[in-house]
This record gives structure tokens, C-alpha cells and sequence, in this order.
């Protein structure tokens, strides 16, 4: 189900501009956000109530036909069995035009039109999927038109879900069906739908509506409702995406969920302040490499060597520019002193004040790890220094979520995490932030997800 809960809060308090799309030209290059080759007719996919000519509905038809053909050749895989179709249909409603003397009678349609608004769910009683196209249509233009695919691929997860036989915590249900979205979408890009297609580099907008979609901050995660944090859907859809809907499958409650409950009594609830969160920044990176090289982590070995910490020190205008020559940079690493630089108002202040607290440590964790790539005889300026840099920030991340890593007097807070992936999908992908690599921001994300789930063994140092 798609409910929607903490969209504004989480909104204001990053203080995100999130821009539109082009529309939906069938047969055309594919626009921003996905697109279509060729369109689905009513006929091959019945919506009841859709309205005739709606780009939303349309969009809709399309993604669900692509879905479908998925799951017919995939269940038998995963599950055995077949698919099958959903015995109640699709329903496409507008709280502004549809009658309710229209929708049927029963569990899954409250008898107020209204109720049904601002949301998407699957509903096992009838095995049918209801989506607002009004509400679609208004999240398509701030994310993009995948939002609706992938919305569509998700209710369908739930059903996938219900021939299974499974019945899992919400938490578990709702990121399960984020994976199967992900999977989903990795065949798309694979060219193997008819209807839908997408890029990766067109992800990073939806991967942004996982602000909209996850729990508020402080959410309890054994909730009846619990969707999960911004970072547990997202890095969901993302093992969905990378290793196909088998690992879904194996979703259970010992999966590493980030969502936490605010503690009334448990100390720090919110952000440290800037001057604080930078000052003590560079101890905390220190600490762990010397953990890091030293004595290792449960799970990942020592990596050995010796560390000579390098200077982070503030910088702009011509002291950012690492050796005198070249363009002017808000975050680097410099090889030719060591050094670790960064513009504070261009940079790091905005996006203190735009994310939160952590989204500092995870910027500076990034030229901190090619510093030590660097004294550890490796590429410093290349796609795989990059994706490493930004796996070893999962890392410590993770350590600090574990209680791993005591010594460095941190603890992450509830939405820590979430900070880092809107940071890097905010910032990491201009050349000015990281070398210019020509990853997207969804490639990022999903390189601090392998470090934050799989550790420092993933990282390639």
C-alpha cells in the first residue's frame, strides 16, 4: 500500500526544489522519468473508471501491462505456480469525478470517495489494485512519470505477496514489495518490457519520492502500518534492482531495518549544530580508519597498513584549487599535500541546513576515503574510487547503527540515514563535490547501500 504520511515535514525540513518532467510521447526518445514504446490498449489491460485520453491512466495501463508480463515469467521461478490475474482488476479513481455509485460494494472501497484519495493500494479480499490518477498525475510532475510505473509495480507486489502465502510484519511487506519494484525496474532497463522504458541515470528523481513515501522520522518500525525509513525502501528497491527478485524473496525480520523510534530519554533527538557537527568530524573519520586498518570491524577483517590522518581543513575561492592550477571545487581531496578541502558556505552549510547533520559527515567522509585510497596505493581520480569512497561512508555509517564503533562518541539518530542518501543524491553528482566520474546519483545510493549492508569487505580497499 501507498499511504501517505510525512511528505511535508520531511519536504520543509530539507528543503528540497524538486523538478518536473516532460510528458509521455509514445514511439519517441525516451523522455525524463521514463517513457513508452507502445501503448497498451484497454482492451489487452482493462482500468475501470479510467478517463479517456488521461496521460496518468495511460501511463498507468502501460506500467501495469509491463508488470504483469514480469510476474508471468518470473513467479514460476521464484514462487512455482503461475501467476495469474488479478481477479478484481485495476480501478483508476479522481476524488473530484468519480461517483461512488460507481465502485463496488465491499472491504476495498469505502463507501466516501474522499476516503480512497492521496493513495494506491492492493486489497487481497477482492484481489484488486485502486490508484488516485489525480494524486499520481501531481507526484509524477515533482518526481517524474516512473513514479507512476513504480507505484503500479509495488501494489502488484502485494499481490505477488498474497499467491505466496506470505505474511510478514507491514515493515517486512511494504520494502519486499519495494524489491519486487526494483526488480521489476532492472528488467525494464534491461530492454526486456514492451510497453515502459527507463534509464538509470532517470532513477535519481523517483529515488527522491522516497521522501514522500517514507515514515516519518521517529517512526516505530513494529508499527501495524510501518513502511520503513526513506533509506530502508530505497536501498530495497535497489537489492531488488541489483540481484533480481530471488533476494526479495528471502525478506525476513532479521533484515537491517534503520527505521527507529525517538527515545523520549535517549539523548540526542535532533541535529548538532553545524559548528559542532564539523568541528568533531574529522576525529570521527580519524577513528575509524585507525579502527579500520588496525584492529577491523566484526564482519570485515583489518585492512592493515598504517594511516597518516590528512589535513581537513576549510577552504574556498583559490584555496580550493589543489595545487594552484584548475577550476575551483567545494569538496576534494588533494594529492600533492594530502589534504582534505571544503568550501563551508558553498557546500557544506547548505547542505546542513537543506538535509541535516549527517549529510556533513557523509561529505566529508567521501574525499577522507580516497585520502586513504591514496596511501594505500590506489586510483584516486576514477568511477571505482568514486563508488569505493562512497561504500566505505556506508561503512562507517553502518558501524556507527551497529554500536560498532563506540570509541568515536556518535550515534546515529533516527533519519541519519536517510540524510546520507539525500545528500549524495542532492550533491554527489556535480564534478564540483566528487571527480567527475559519470555516475548518477541512483549508482551512488547504491554503492553506500552495499557498504552500509555488506560492510568494508564490499569496498575494494
Amino acid at each position: 500500500m501507498r499511504v501517505v504520511r510525512s511528505a511535508a515535514g520531511l519536504l520543509l525540513a530539507a528543503g528540497l526544489a524538486l523538478g518536473g518532467c516532460t510528458s509521455v510521447v509514445a514511439g519517441a526518445a525516451t523522455p525524463p522519468g521514463g517513457g513508452l514504446r507502445t501503448d497498451a490498449t484497454d482492451a489487452e489491460v482493462p482500468v475501470r473508471l479510467a478517463e479517456p485520453g488521461n496521460r496518468t491512466d495511460r501511463v498507468a495501463r502501460n506500467a501495469i501491462a509491463d508488470v504483469l508480463a514480469y510476474w508471468e515469467e518470473t513467479y514460476p521461478v521464484v514462487y512455482g505456480g503461475s501467476f495469474g490475474e488479478l481477479e478484481g482488476g485495476f480501478w483508476s479513481i479522481d476524488p473530484d469525478e468519480t461517483d461512488a455509485g460507481d465502485l463496488p460494494r465491499g472491504q476495498c472501497f469505502a463507501e466516501d470517495v474522499e476516503d480512497l484519495a492521496e493513495n494506491a493500494y492492493y486489497c487481497g479480499d477482492d484481489d484488486v489494485v485502486v490508484y488516485d490518477r489525480a494524486w499520481l498525475e501531481d507526484l509524477a510532475g515533482d518526481y517524474g512519470q516512473f513514479m507512476i510505473a513504480e507505484v503500479m509495480a509495488h501494489e502488484i507486489g502485494h499481490a505477488v505477496q498474497a499467491r505466496a502465502g506470505l505474511d510478514d510484519p507491514s515493515i517486512v511487506a511494504e520494502t519486499q514489495a519495494e524489491c519486487f519494484a526494483g526488480a521489476w525496474t532492472r528488467w525494464v532497463v534491461q530492454g526486456e518490457s514492451e510497453h515502459f522504458t527507463v534509464a538509470p541515470k532517470e532513477l535519481d528523481p523517483y529515488l527522491l519520492g522516497y521522501l514522500y513515501f517514507g515514515d516519518a522520522v521517529g517512526s516505530s518500525p513494529d508499527a501495524e502500518d510501518a513502511h520503513g525509513s526513506l533509506f530502508d525502501q530505497l536501498s530495497a528497491f535497489q537489492e531488488g534492482y541489483a540481484d533480481g527478485p530471488q533476494a526479495c524473496a528471502a525478506f525476513d525480520e532479521s533484515r537491517l531495518f534503520t527505521e527507529q523510534e525517538v527515545d523520549p530519554g535517549g539523548g540526542r533527538g535532533g541535529d548538532r549544530s553545524y559548528r559542532e557537527v564539523v568541528a568533531t568530524t574529522d576525529d570521527v573519520l580519524d577513528a575509524f580508519w585507525q579502527r579500520a586498518t588496525g584492529t577491523g570491524f566484526p564482519g570485515t577483517a583489518p585492512l592493515g597498513g598504517t594511516l597518516t590522518e590528512p589535513d581537513v581543513r576549510a577552504a574556498d575561492g583559490q584555496g580550493m584549487v589543489c595545487g594552484g592550477q584548475g577550476a575551483e571545487l567545494d569538496l576534494q581531496f588533494c594529492p600533492e599535500d594530502g589534504s582534505v578541502r571544503y568550501d563551508s558556505a558553498d557546500l557544506l552549510e547548505p547542505a546542513y541546513d537543506e538535509v541535516g547533520d549527517f549529510a556533513v559527515t557523509t561529505l566529508l567522509g567521501l574525499p577522507y576515503a580516497l585520502a586513504v585510497r591514496e596511501q594505500r596505493g590506489l586510483s584516486v581520480d576514477d568511477p571505482g574510487a568514486v563508488t569505493s569512497a562512497v561504500c566505505a561512508t556506508g561503512w562507517l555509517a553502518r558501524e556507527v547503527y551497529l554500536g560498532e564503533f563506540r570509541e568515536a562518541r556518535l550515534r546515529i539518530a533516527p533519519g541519519d540515514v536517510d540524510e546520507a542518501a539525500v545528500v549524495l543524491l542532492q550533491y554527489a553528482t556535480d564534478p564540483t563535490v566528487v571527480p567527475d566520474s559519470g555516475l548518477s546519483g541512483f549508482e551512488l545510493v547504491d554503492s553506500f547501500r552495499q557498504g552500509f549492508v555488506d560492510g568494508g569487505g564490499s569496498c575494494g580497499l
